[in-house]
């Protein structure tokens, strides 16, 4: 059989590795992983594509099989830290013979910071436990109420664990206001885990203020973005964003007449208060 020529062969890899990916996001992962394995046959070195069958293969629940994908990307790549994390997931998960979650679509357009829509956190209190362990990113959780903590959930409704305190005490009062939210892993590991919150809905009440501090997004940028089979984020672009932020914030500065007094920003929650206790004065 004749050989392709070098380019045609790029061509392939780069066509398949987009299907794959694209069949990944509409967890069609049954096909995703027989690209994945065609995209093998001709690279047999492609370290991606060992990661993303390793994906897909988790998702499938076939455990050892992914073991073993994951395990081929370290030898051919010791440094890969994407397949070194989750063989170590995949050791309990595979010696407990544990089924495959069932997985959910989701829109990959959710990981997208929009300022003050958004805001990204790492969880406190995380459980170490199987449902844990399964985490990974692009995984979607929820938020229940619990007296006066917030607890993070997956879809059969374990905990995960908690918002950290000062973000938690100011979900509270979004909820109790009427706001909802999504919830997306952005990072899992043993150690942490990191999730994006996004506004779905806004209560009236709000009126137009947002969730978050407008800079919060900025502090905890994240770039989402699909590749190798797996959902990463990148803060590649940070520091032009936090520059063009400066510059704003300069301008915004001039604007100011010199007779009026700046002071500490305001949170939306605190802006609404402010309001309310003003209709009530008058």
């Amino acid at each position: 059989m004749t050989a392709f020529p070098t380019e045609d062969r790029l061509r392939q890899k780069r066509t398949k590795s987009e299907q794959a990916i694209s069949l990944a996001m509409k967890n069609r992962w049954d096909e995703a992983a027989q690209l994945n394995r065609e995209i093998l046959e001709m690279f047999p070195n492609e370290v991606d594509a060992y990661n993303r069958l390793g994906k897909a293969l988790t998702e499938l629940g076939r455990y050892a099989e992914a073991r073993d994908a994951y395990a081929q990307a370290v030898k051919l790549d010791p440094l890969n830290g994407i397949a070194s994390k989750n063989l170590q997931r995949l050791g309990k998960l595979a010696a407990g013979g544990s089924a495959a979650p069932a997985p959910s679509p989701v829109d990959p357009r959710l990981f997208i910071e929009e300022s003050g829509k958004t805001t990204v956190t790492q969880l406190t209190d995380v459980r170490r436990s199987e449902a844990t362990a399964k985490l990974s990113a692009g995984d979607q959780l929820s938020l229940t109420r619990r007296g006066n903590q917030v607890v993070v959930t997956n879809a059969a409704g374990h905990d995960i664990g908690r918002i950290e305190p000062k973000l938690e005490q100011d979900l509270i009062r979004l909820l109790d206001l009427g706001n909802h939210y999504a919830v997306f892993v952005t990072a899992a590991n043993e150690q942490s885990i990191h999730v994006i919150i996004r506004e779905t809905h806004r209560s009236a009440a709000m009126g137009n203020r947002p969730s978050f501090r407008p800079a919060a997004a900025v502090e905890g940028a994240v770039r989402a973005y699909t590749r190798e089979g797996v959902l990463r984020y990148e803060m590649e672009e940070e520091e032009e964003e936090e520059e063009e932020l400066g510059e704003e914030e300069e301008e915004e500065t001039e604007a100011v007449p010199a007779d009026l007094e700046v002071g500490v920003e305001e949170t939306p929650l605190e802006a609404l208060a402010a309001e309310e206790d003003t209709e009530e004065s008058t």
